[in-house]
């Protein structure tokens, strides 16, 4: 395509070609798996499943930082995923990443690419449900964060139910593997206390609070009650902040004039 520049980097000499044509064959290829803000691919390359994930609605703003100031998402996601591999905290094998810039090296698109990894359910299936063994994995990914992900440094901006794979590895074991990693920061420091807020946009039933919270606190050395409250007072906090912020913002939408 005239004015369009194709920059990939990966750590497969295998996949060469496939980087460099991504661009021009994602449309064409593969099964989309999610199709939102940003379109998520499984695409079969050389007998191998891959996560191609499209990062296409970039606003005008991020254009230009993105292409000047910022490492752009798919480059954050891929760095961000080998840091994740190499603190021991699973997350889905990074193949590389693609951008595509116009005229004068604004940004159009960029793509992360990563490993299928197949997994057992995510966190949203035994959050919105009745699961058998719910208060175990809850138990379990609250252990997770509090002794391998917060000690690390790790903070998952974007922590939602549905960026936590699962596999069940035995009776009553499992593990948790982290997703969607573009907006995680790396602090120096996590303490528990600020820790366990990173679980509270995760879900509104108190129980399956309560139990995150007391778990966590265990893992942590600390008192399982005042986590517990801890973590459910700020989920309200926040809840009460969000439905304020929406409410004030209401007043500057347009309304819709009555059809006569």
């Amino acid at each position: 395509m005239p004015d369009q520049k194709v920059k990939f980097h990966t750590d497969r000499s295998d996949l060469i070609h496939f980087m460099e044509n991504l661009p021009y064959t994602f449309r064409e290829e593969g099964t989309t798996i999610k199709n939102a803000r940003n379109e998520i691919k499984i695409i079969n390359y050389g007998g191998v499943d891959m996560c191609v994930k499209a990062f296409n609605k970039v606003t005008v703003f991020n254009r230009f930082m993105y292409s000047w100031f910022r490492s752009t998402k798919a480059e954050r996601s891929y760095n961000l995923a080998k840091l994740l591999l190499e603190k021991g905290i699973d997350t889905p094998c990074p193949l590389g990443y693609v951008e595509v810039k116009g005229r004068w090296g604004i940004l159009k698109t960029s793509f992360y690419v990563s490993l299928y990894q197949r997994y057992d359910f995510m966190l949203s299936d035994i959050l919105k449900g009745e699961h058998p063994e719910a208060k175990e994995i809850l138990s379990g990914f609250a252990r997770f964060m509090a002794v391998k992900v917060h000690p690390a440094g790790i903070w998952h901006g974007d922590l939602s139910p549905g960026n936590v794979l699962i596999n069940k590895n035995s009776l009553k074991n499992y593990s948790f593997s982290m997703i969607d990693l573009n907006r995680i920061k790396v602090k120096k420091r996590i303490t528990p206390r600020k820790g366990i807020r990173n679980l509270q946009k995760l879900t509104n039933r108190p129980v399956y609070l309560s139990i995150m919270g007391e778990e966590y606190a265990l893992a942590s050395k600390n008192d399982p009650l005042m986590f517990a409250y801890s973590l459910i007072g700020s989920h309200i906090a926040t809840s009460l902040r969000r439905r304020r912020v929406k409410r004030f913002l209401r007043i500057f939408k347009p309304k819709k004039k009555a059809v006569a």
